[in-house]
Parts: structure tokens; sequence; C-alpha cells
């Protein structure tokens, strides 16, 4: 009997430690309607419901919500302003084409910003750039 309420309360203690991982790991993932098409690194998406995933400190997903396209990209540290909405999409726009380019959420510790790929760089020469911001978050 013993024995059973030791492996009670360690299983009880384990529970308890695991949860905040999982709340955590709910807090990393942010749902956005994107309305429409855009560039990942080198990789077109199409407009559509998109899964922003923080998967750890400088690495991130994207992914359709009901599709199969994903991206998973790198990024650098980016300063976050505290007067822009609890998260924020910013992307260069190129004429018709918009490149993802920073991410803010106020809930993470830090704003990302995605290095332009080669061929951004290459429009940027070519065109202006202006940039686009996307706010509005389901969950």
């Amino acid at each position: 009997m013993k024995k059973i309420g030791i492996v009670s309360l360690a299983l009880g203690f384990l529970a308890v430690g695991l949860l905040p991982r999982a709340v955590s790991a709910q807090a990393n993932e942010v749902t956005i309607d994107i309305p429409f098409g855009f560039i990942v690194k080198d990789t077109p998406l199409p407009a559509g419901t998109y899964k922003i995933i923080k998967v750890d400190q400088w690495n991130h997903r994207i992914a359709e919500v009901n599709g199969t396209k994903e991206v998973m990209f790198m990024t650098q540290a980016a300063k976050i302003d505290p007067a822009e909405p609890l998260f924020t999409l910013f992307f260069n726009v190129y004429g018709d084409t918009h490149y993802l380019s920073k991410i803010f959420h106020q809930g993470w510790k830090d704003g990302y910003l995605i290095p332009p790929t080669d061929a951004e760089k290459a429009l940027a020469q070519k065109e202006p750039v202006t940039t686009q911001k996307l706010s509005p978050v389901k969950k």
C-alpha cells in the first residue's frame, strides 16, 4: 500500500511538472488568416489560415491549417515595438509579391526578423518596397 502511495505521489509531481511545458507549447502557436499569397524564404504560400509556431528561440514554422504546405525558417532578433498589437506579421511588398519579413508577439521574449533571400534582395533592387502589417489573430 505504501508503494502505491509513493508511485501515485511521484506521478502527481511528474504531471504537475509537465503542465507548464504543455501550456507554454500552446502559447508558442498563433493562428492567423493571411488574405494574400506570400513567400517565406523561397517558398510561395497561398492565401489561407496559418499556424505560426515558435519551435525554439530562433526557429519557427508556418503551416497551413487545412493544407499540406509548411515552411521551417530561421530568424534573427528584432526589437518589439510595444505600440504594436499583441501579434503582428510584417510583409515586405514589391508590387504584388509579399515576403514575410518580421514577427512580433508581445507574449514572446523577442521580435523576429526573417533575413531576406537572394531573390528578395534582387527584387528590392528593381522595385520599391512597402511594408504591410497584419494583426488580426484568431487565437
